[in-house]
């Protein structure tokens, strides 16, 4: 009795398995893409919440100074949208001042390799050498299409509260 038990549960089992592998009709959606409070979603893009790196991030060529610390800022666009051919970039900014004289840093979403770049990923931003304060909140901005603060408005945003 219990062979015959086991055997039907296998079987049942692997009908239920094989049957859900090919009914999928959508890929999984943006909206599955996080948990909800790690980041922020606007339309087709979405930020996940920025991650501090101590790592020494290159600053756009520049030699003075040589390097900076920064935020990792990983990032969701449309299907097949490429950041770095398209021109997107991420700025770090005083809370809610999206603005040139309130942004602490900035760079390219791709800077480098803009075949290898995809509708998904990270970026590292500098912080501005080091001028993120402890325990004060930021707004970091992803902007399309060589946008600026004075020519249009950002994708998505998501605030960034300095651990430390």
């Amino acid at each position: 009795m219990l062979a015959v038990v086991c055997s039907v549960a296998v079987t049942l089992g692997a009908h239920t398995l094989g049957s859900s592998v090919g009914e999928r009709e959508d890929p999984v959606r943006l909206e599955n893409a996080g948990p909800a409070g790690q980041g922020a979603r606007e339309g087709e893009f979405m930020l996940y919440e920025p991650v501090w790196t101590t790592a020494h991030v290159y600053q756009k060529g520049l030699n003075d100074p040589p390097y900076d610390t920064g935020l990792v800022v990983s990032y969701i666009t449309p299907l097949g949208r490429n950041p770095g051919k398209q021109g997107d970039w991420v700025g770090i900014y005083e809370k809610g001042q999206l603005d040139k004289a309130h942004r602490k840093d900035w760079d390219w979403v791709c800077p480098n390799e803009h075949a290898r770049c995809k509708s998904f990923g990270s970026a590292i931003v500098p912080a501005g050498n080091d001028g993120l304060e402890s325990g004060k909140t930021y707004t970091v901005a992803y902007w399309t299409d060589e946008a600026n603060e004075s020519s249009g408005r950002p994708a998505v945003t998501v605030d960034y509260v300095v651990p430390w």
